[in-house]
């Protein structure tokens, strides 16, 4: 755990003094091994799905000591404080510490809240949920974008993206399994999840100005903190120091995965990063099994991958039409 944090914080570091277009490993480090932008990226995609995975099951691993739903309120707001002096800080390496442009910003705190509704639907899926089982739900969200831009924003979408819209749908269908509901109607919360990303992603896309991605993550993360701290007021939870240990370890995971994902947008093309997001989905498995005790369905594997064969025609289709590059 020391060693990949040293290596993070290295790399973190690196990517916030140094220009993105300088490679960040030194010639030193890979003398003999030649790293283009495409390979960088899906590294650093790679990292922020592991980053944001790890921080979760850090989240989880709390909420199970406890085991009652109000306790998400103080670990999401006391995380949420780490989290902003992560941000504050490569803020304050990139130059970028704007205060008075962040905090006048209307667009950011509605964005915020639109991330704190998705939050919340989304920790309360991790608390009620298999770890994995959120994750493939949370991925029909670029699904759920794609018919939203078609009905909200008229976004040409022709017959081969609707076709991979409802299969996605299908996939859900196959995830939930209707004839069983194992977890009742817990399903709802990860999916109202990736509605509100959704809607999220469609108000970003109309901003007016132009911020830096640092200081929409810092917004974002300040509006989640200050929801969640408001919701607190209705019940306390005394924590012990390995708890607030053990959060501080994941709001640094939750900041690299912040960074991680500026860092591929900068370096290389979505359409070649877009289909590595998925590999959260893995993560999801392994920390339910080892941690959790959690072993997928068969019916969940199968729906995982509908949804993920759905999400790559999507991607694949708008790479073709130049939605993407």
């Amino acid at each position: 755990c020391y060693n990949f944090s040293r290596t993070s914080f290295l790399l973190v570091s690196n990517f916030c003094i140094l220009s993105i277009k300088k490679p960040i490993f030194t010639p030193k480090m890979f003398a003999k091994v030649k790293i283009n932008n495409e390979l960088l990226g899906i590294l650093y995609m790679l990292l922020c799905q592991f980053s944001f995975a790890t921080n979760d099951a850090f989240v989880k691993n709390i909420y199970q000591h406890f085991n009652e739903i109000f306790v998400l309120n103080q670990i999401i707001f006391i995380r949420g404080i780490f989290t902003l002096f992560f941000i504050l800080l490569f803020l304050y390496i990139k130059k970028q510490l704007d205060f008075k442009l962040i905090f006048s910003s209307t667009e950011l705190k509605i964005r915020g809240l639109l991330e704190s509704l998705a939050a919340l639907f989304f920790f309360i899926g991790i608390a009620l949920l298999p770890f994995a089982k959120v994750y493939i739900l949370l991925s029909m969200a670029p699904i759920i974008l794609t018919a939203f831009g078609a009905i909200f924003l008229n976004e040409k979408v022709r017959w081969r993206r609707w076709s991979a819209v409802i299969l996605g749908f299908v996939g859900v269908v196959v995830v939930v399994n209707p004839g069983k509901l194992e977890f009742g109607y817990y399903f709802i919360f990860p999916i109202l999840a990736a509605i509100m990303l959704s809607i999220r992603d469609m108000y970003t896309k109309n901003f007016k100005k132009d911020y830096h991605s640092l200081q929409i993550a810092f917004m974002t993360c300040f509006v989640v903190t200050i929801f969640f701290g408001l919701l607190t007021f209705y019940k306390f939870y005394y924590f012990t120091l390995k708890d607030i240990f053990i959060l501080f370890i994941s709001a640094f995971f939750l900041a690299m995965g912040y960074i991680f994902s500026i860092a591929t947008i900068k370096i290389a093309l979505v359409s070649v990063t877009s289909t590595f997001r998925y590999s959260v989905i893995l993560w999801g498995i392994v920390y339910g099994y080892f941690l959790f005790d959690e072993v997928p369905s068969t019916s969940s594997y199968i729906g995982a991958l509908i949804i993920i064969i759905s999400g790559l025609i999507i991607i694949s289709r708008q790479k073709q039409i130049g939605v993407i590059k």
